[in-house]
């Protein structure tokens, strides 16, 4: 695990001490968890960004975001764009299905 060091304006500040007396935990899993979130959120961002700009696959942007292909899909028409989902992807999924 590696050490991060930074500063942060007095409001972020207050906002973590919050959660921490919220949450009953300690400061350093507080700032694990915001920045678990906010990537979580960036990774989510950019796979509909390389999605919408035909950079990348349905499966490859599910991949990136760390989103299975249904979430990714759902994700995609949340954000309005439009996917071409084939029969032969119909077809995987459902032997996906099948398999679990």
């Amino acid at each position: 695990m590696e050490t991060i060091t930074t500063r942060v304006p007095d409001e972020i500040f207050q906002d973590i001490r919050r959660i921490e007396k919220e949450e009953q935990t300690e400061r350093a899993e507080v700032i694990r968890r915001l920045l678990s979130d906010a990537i979580k959120v960036w990774k989510l961002r950019r796979a509909l960004e390389m999605l919408r700009g035909g950079k990348a696959t349905l499966r490859t942007a599910a991949k990136f975001a760390g989103l299975t292909y249904i979430e990714m899909l759902d994700a995609a028409e949340e954000a309005g764009i439009p996917v071409d989902y084939t029969s032969s992807d119909l077809k995987i999924d459902l032997e996906g299905l099948k398999k679990e």
